[in-house]
């Protein structure tokens, strides 16, 4: 069943009273001809009455957050002014930090804004097909991660000024929302793949690495095909080469509920290494993608641990990062 409006742009009222119950958002927005990749990226906190949001731009000249071009994550500040889901909602928000969301049409298109500390970003996501649904699961540590997940994509355009410097954006694009409780520090690491080629073409991949191997194996995501958009039934990211413990080039192997195969190759072109969350680290790494007829397709790879699990691989050594 297809999502509706009324589920994927706002907030859920039904909510639980568990302190982590989350309500998140997130577009990715790329400048790849110039190695730009970035996020817009928020998760509400109504229990807690507290919200995480901020925009990231960085390039191929660090891997750091202290040293991106752009970044302002902010991970505990209050919720926007005035009642949660009737004053503001998921869409249609804007905090005192400068940050804000709002949707021009349903499920369809999303303006972006942010002013602050030497940089505007002002740009509009425009879909290019239905929201697709990744289904509930207990296992791998799911349980704690969400009750609804879905991803979009479409194409993303308009600029972003830093420091007086004006940057186009005109871009494909993917973003997700979610709501439900979300702890992360128990879920079992793997990588979260995408790439949009064209407005007919992409697909995405969430999979997971149960057995610590090359071969992280598909839990959900979609092969879109002439705008044919359907869900993966089976898949495997598979580890092709890596820079010490960070993944650079991936093959992509799976097949939809259509029965159609897809095959695909993505290497970095630039990365980030970040915490974004008390409980979890990741590479989130722009890659350009291989498939379909297309070279070099928008897209990214993203290889997420448990925060102790990201420390126990760093410091695993070459024999380790070699066999996985």
């Amino acid at each position: 069943m297809a999502l509706t409006s009324e589920v994927a742009d706002h907030f859920n009222l039904k909510k639980d009273d568990d302190l982590y119950w989350s309500e998140s958002s997130w577009f990715s927005w790329a400048i790849p001809e110039r190695k730009i990749n970035g996020f817009f990226y928020n998760h509400f906190r109504p229990n807690m009455n507290c919200m995480l949001a901020g925009p990231a731009m960085w390039d191929a000249s660090t891997p750091h957050a202290w040293d991106f071009p752009f970044f302002d994550w902010q991970a505990m500040r209050p919720l926007p002014q005035g009642r949660f889901g009737i004053d503001y909602d998921k869409y249609d928000f804007m905090t005192d930090f400068s940050f804000g969301i709002k949707m021009l049409e349903p499920l369809k298109r999303y303006r972006l804004m942010y002013d602050a500390n030497g940089f505007t970003l002002d740009l509009v996501f425009e879909a290019v097909a239905e929201p697709h649904e990744i289904g509930r699961r207990e296992d791998h540590g799911f349980d704690g991660a969400y009750k609804l997940h879905f991803e979009q994509p479409g194409r993303i355009t308009g600029k972003v000024v830093l420091e007086g410097e004006t940057y186009a954006v005109d871009t494909f694009s993917i973003r997700d929302g979610s709501h439900g409780r979300r702890n992360l520090e128990k879920c079992t690491p793997g990588g979260y793949l995408w790439s949009t080629a064209d407005a007919k073409t992409g697909f995405h991949m969430m999979a997971v690495d149960a057995n610590q191997s090359r071969d992280t194996l598909s839990v959900g995501g979609y092969l879109m095909r002439d705008g044919v958009v359907s869900s993966l039934a089976e898949g495997t990211r598979r580890v092709l080469e890596r820079d010490g413990p960070r993944v650079t080039a991936v093959e992509v192997v799976a097949r939809d509920q259509l029965g159609r195969e897809l095959h695909a190759l993505g290497r970095s072109v630039c990365h980030a290494e970040v915490i974004l969350f008390p409980d979890r680290g990741m590479w989130w790494q722009q890659y350009a993608w291989d498939y379909d007829g297309h070279t070099g397709a928008i897209g990214e790879d993203q290889e997420y641990y448990g925060l102790q699990d990201y420390r126990q691989w760093h410091r695993a050594g070459p024999e380790a990062w070699a066999k996985r």
